[in-house]
């Protein structure tokens, strides 16, 4: 069974999450040091930046990863490919369309045992969205399903 790191790719109890390059690639990186199975889109596509939206669904297809991107453009221009390919996401919104490193790490690191749980228990739910609300400095993290229809 193929790896990245200690983990095998299809373990359910600890999914693979491929932070995409709309995140800061050290955020990834800090939830490898506590375990979660963490790889980025610059490690998985090596010397390449800019990769394209539907190449990286294809890897999350046939790799069975969940997808982690705070681009909304990419929701929508890519809708069809992500619901056919029946690939796995978390859209990280962000107000904006700004969001620290250290806020993009502490909203992951709330939510990603969650995401978890919830893909075991609600196998058919693929798509999620996570955000924070409120005043700084503790806003409150929300998830919630998210839903694309054809």
């Amino acid at each position: 069974m193929p790896s990245i790191g200690k983990t095998a790719l299809t373990d359910a109890s600890n999914p693979l999450f491929l932070i995409d390059e709309s995140l800061d690639w050290n955020v990834a990186k800090a939830l490898r040091l506590v375990e979660y199975n963490t790889t980025t889109v610059y490690e998985t596509f090596p010397r390449r930046s800019g990769v394209k939206d539907p190449e990286i669904i294809a890897w999350c297809g046939n790799n069975y990863a969940i997808w982690v991107h705070a681009d909304d453009r990419a929701r929508k221009e890519h809708k069809k490919e992500i619901v056919t390919s029946r690939i796995r996401f978390i859209w990280v919104y962000r107000p904006g369309g700004v969001m620290s490193s250290k806020e993009q790490l502490r909203i992951l690191s709330y939510i990603l045992s969650d995401v978890t749980d919830r893909l075991e228990k609600q196998p058919r739910q693929l798509h999620y969205k996570v955000s924070a609300h409120g005043q700084a400095p503790r806003k409150r993290i929300k998830l919630e399903p998210l839903s694309l229809v054809l």
